[in-house]
């Protein structure tokens, strides 16, 4: 079942304690619906035993028996942003098509452990300039990266979150990510590593305009969250999730109120005519160095 059609089906249902069956295909008794609550909640029911399974702060996991069989309930306990619990279902229902009772309840707690990442808070929450720098990186993994390098070797070459290394670098190639809003005039490099390579590299600069959370720009949840449908391989999640947790990213629903619209991205070319600081230039007792570089004085490295 795909995304809209989750979506649909769930915007359909209109009370607590409502549930439709996934398909009548389906070897599980997968259902959509509303808990007692009114919460979104995916069921299954099956002849299944039991085992003990923790919720989050944003999904309650709840298990019940009748006489005639089991129960595990997800309910996402939020009222409104679905997107994430959308895809969340579309997976389950997806990778569960070749199981059958127990086995099925057991790859379901196996893909629940794995989604449970993303339902996990933290306590940290990024700041609007540390968002912005987050969209710029996910955009050029989305779009650039993984196209490019395959799924995996795409995410294993985002070093982002390792504030030493490129942003992303795959054998002889680097680049160096940038976001700016759209009354900057230059970047920020923040330290001498950035930029300083003997091989020649790339600064993406990706320049945004801030929007109302009511417009259907980028935002973080939502890039994540179609990264993550992307994915096809349980091994490149784990990565991808290894990676934003590494950043300290979890999904909050405070990320919804930094909606962006994409004005432009544009690439320059990194060599020995680029201006930069190299860790060469520096004079002994200094080890560390940020500056900015005016992006009007090196149009003649621009590549697109």
């Amino acid at each position: 079942m795909k995304f809209d059609d989750i979506k649909e089906k769930l915007e359909k249902i209109e009370y607590p304690s409502r549930y439709v069956r996934v398909s009548v295909i389906h070897p599980l008794e997968l259902y959509l619906g509303k808990n007692e609550k009114g919460f979104l909640t995916l069921r299954f029911n099956g002849d299944f035993t039991p085992t003990k399974v923790l919720g989050t702060n944003l999904i309650e996991v709840k298990q019940v028996k009748t006489s005639n069989y089991n129960s595990i309930l997800f309910s996402f306990l939020s009222e409104d942003n679905f997107t994430l619990f959308y895809h969340f279902c579309e997976d389950m229902i997806t990778e569960t098509e070749s199981y059958q009772g127990n086995e099925g309840y057991i790859e379901i707690i196996n893909r629940y452990n794995q989604w449970k990442k993303m339902f996990t808070g933290n306590n940290k929450v990024l700041t609007e300039n540390e968002v912005l720098g987050l969209l710029g990186e996910l955009l050029f993994l989305k779009n650039t990266a993984i196209p490019t390098y395959g799924a995996t070797d795409g995410l294993n070459s985002w070093s982002g979150p390792e504030p030493t290394h490129k942003d992303f670098s795959y054998k002889s190639n680097w680049y160096e990510i940038k976001s700016i809003n759209t009354f900057k005039k230059t970047v920020t490099i923040t330290s001498l590593e950035q930029l300083d390579s003997e091989l020649e590299g790339h600064l993406v600069v990706y320049t945004f305009e801030k929007m109302s959370p009511s417009f259907a720009g980028v935002s973080l949840n939502k890039l994540v969250s179609e990264i993550l449908r992307d994915l096809s391989f349980d091994i490149d999640k784990d990565i991808f999730i290894a990676k934003l947790k590494q950043v300290g990213y979890s999904y909050n629903e405070i990320y919804d109120n930094y909606v962006f619209n994409l004005i432009k991205k544009e690439s320059y070319l990194i060599n020995n005519e680029f201006p930069r600081i190299k860790a060469d230039d520096l004079q002994k007792g200094i080890t560390k160095v940020q500056y900015e570089v005016l992006l009007s004085l090196i149009e003649k490295n621009k590549e697109n």
